[in-house]
């Protein structure tokens, strides 16, 4: 019976070996499988220099689906291949609307809504957002016109 148990566990002991040994001749380390090269952004001025690749893609990608554009909506196409896109070009008054924009919702949530988070206050919440207005159109206008019509108006006494 001791022999039997013992020659299980070596051919356990043989058949972790074997594993070890073909993952160690793979040619890429598993460290570096599904991680990218953090670019160096260029142009940031709102968001931080040292944003991840995957958070400005998931930022960008929510900017897409709250306004209903495409990424061209905001970025200028590259000079030198005008099928792909210049992300540093400023041309765009769009782009520099978005600046604005998302300066104007940090500002709103960081002096409006953070104040009174129970304590321990959060590092990162959000309250306000892009959807909140445009509701996946660039431009709300059409139906913020008549938003008026949505609050009863209070009469007051002439005197």
């Amino acid at each position: 019976m001791k022999f039997k148990n013992l020659l299980s566990l070596l051919y356990t002991l043989g058949a972790i070996l074997v594993i070890a040994i073909t993952y160690s001749f793979t040619t890429a380390s598993i460290e570096k499988i599904g991680k990218e090269y953090q670019p160096k952004w260029q142009n940031l001025k709102v968001l931080p220099q040292d944003i991840s690749k995957d958070s400005l893609m998931n930022l960008m990608e929510g900017y897409n689906k709250a306004l209903g554009v495409k990424c061209s909506h905001c970025h200028a196409p590259s000079k030198n291949e005008p099928r792909k896109l210049d992300f540093a070009d400023d041309s765009k008054m769009a782009k520099n609307i978005a600046r604005g924009m998302i300066k104007m919702t940090h500002d709103i949530n960081e002096n409006y809504f953070k104040p009174y988070y129970p304590d321990p206050k959060p590092t990162h919440a959000t309250d306000v957002s892009c959807v909140m207005c445009h509701r996946g159109t660039a431009k709300p206008k059409e139906y913020l016109e008549n938003i008026s019509s949505l609050y009863p108006v209070k009469e007051t006494k002439e005197e």
